[in-house]
């Protein structure tokens, strides 16, 4: 059985290194296969699956902080490529769906489950209910609806009960204490939206504690999903981007800077082609032979707000450079549960998310594009 297994894998490998989009495709192209390979992860019952495994050729359970992910990404399509929702979609309200789905499974104390699965038993992530709450509140500012704002602020009440004096999560997460900064971006906005200044404070205490996190050489410390491991370019770029976007939407030149620090140091490490390696540790050096596709395309979000927000070209430039390397690894495959996706790791069996496709990085590679466009106009 086992050798049946990694003769499978070994055959899938081989055939999707010859498989991935390298040729010249519209931005526009792309997002109508990431976003098609998206739709193949819708579940019956609700909720978008977290991953496909090419390993064992099937999809995951539905993921609540992935799925609140993906609102954000649906509504900026829909607003600014309506033809393009509507040549995938058709005129299903997918992201209603979404929000009222993720509704269904927030429990009584506020919380919505931490993984994908068992949502009545297993424990919620701080993490993870901040990008609920960022997903939410953009459906609220879009749509309206006030049970979508109530769940919000019964998430975030939550938060504000678990969170440390000094402004940290230590409970109810996993050793990624500088990219809970998504977190604290997702109350500073609700506190800006519902005019509560308990979570804009909340927000603000936590952004400060990562910033007392970052180095001299503008690494942030405490960014791995366990203790004894290297940090991928995902959870860098998700603190990078927690903190950014808090800077910007509060207009915090500090913060701002801050990112703009450690953004310095990954430019040199960028490749000509846009590959940069999935792992980096804090001298920003690194042994992995793999390219964290995810990381990429955060990475190349953070580097176009950077550039908007400083006005330094530069930030662009890598921007540009990095999306551009996960362009070309974009899968293909007469397989719809394939075709079009983005695998978490480049080689596919590389140290993030070896053999999956998860369902967050066709999200972020859709941000990036949609970022892309703008820059290029």
């Amino acid at each position: 059985m086992i050798q049946k297994i990694f003769s499978q894998i070994r055959l899938r490998y081989l055939n999707l290194v010859s498989q991935t989009v390298a040729d010249e495709l519209s931005n526009e192209h792309r997002m109508e296969l990431a976003l098609t390979w998206f739709k193949q992860t819708l579940i019956s019952g609700g909720g978008s699956s977290a991953k496909y495994s090419m390993m064992f050729n099937k999809f995951f359970p539905s993921y609540p902080e992935t799925t609140g992910f993906w609102i954000n990404t649906l509504i900026s399509i829909k607003k600014n490529y309506p033809e393009l929702y509507r040549k995938v979609f058709a005129e299903r309200d997918l992201i209603t769906e979404l929000a009222d789905w993720l509704l269904t499974v927030q429990r009584l104390d506020g919380t919505f489950p931490g993984s994908f699965g068992d949502f009545k038993n297993q424990p919620p992530r701080v993490f993870n209910n901040g990008q609920i709450i960022l997903g939410l509140l953009d459906y609220y500012n879009h749509y309206g609806n006030e049970k979508i704002i109530t769940a919000a602020k019964k998430s975030a009440d939550w938060l504000l009960k678990i969170q440390e004096h000094d402004g940290a999560w230590r409970e109810f997460t996993l050793h990624q204490l500088s990219s809970n900064t998504r977190t604290a971006w997702a109350l500073i906005r609700l506190g800006k939206q519902t005019g509560d200044e308990r979570y804009a404070q909340a927000g603000i205490k936590n952004i400060e504690y990562a910033l007392s996190l970052q180095t001299e050489n503008g690494y942030f410390t405490d960014n791995g999903f366990d203790e004894d491991e290297i940090p991928t370019t995902h959870t860098i770029g998700y603190a990078l981007r927690g903190i950014l976007g808090a800077g910007m939407d509060v207009q915090n030149e500090k913060w701002i800077q801050a990112v703009a620090k450690s953004y310095d140091q990954i430019i040199p490490l960028v490749k000509s082609n846009g590959f940069l390696q999935g792992e980096l540790d804090e001298q920003w050096k690194s042994d992995a032979g793999f390219c964290c596709l995810t990381g990429n395309c955060q990475l190349s979000v953070v580097g176009f707000f950077l550039s908007q927000a400083t006005g330094d070209a530069k930030y662009a430039e890598t921007a540009n450079k990095l999306i551009d390397f996960v362009k070309e690894k974009q899968l293909t495959s007469p397989s719809a549960n394939i075709n079009g996706g983005i695998s978490g790791s480049w080689p596919v069996n590389g140290g993030y998310c070896a053999y999956d496709i998860p369902n967050w990085a066709a999200r972020f590679f859709v941000d990036a594009i949609i970022l892309q466009n703008q820059q290029s106009k």
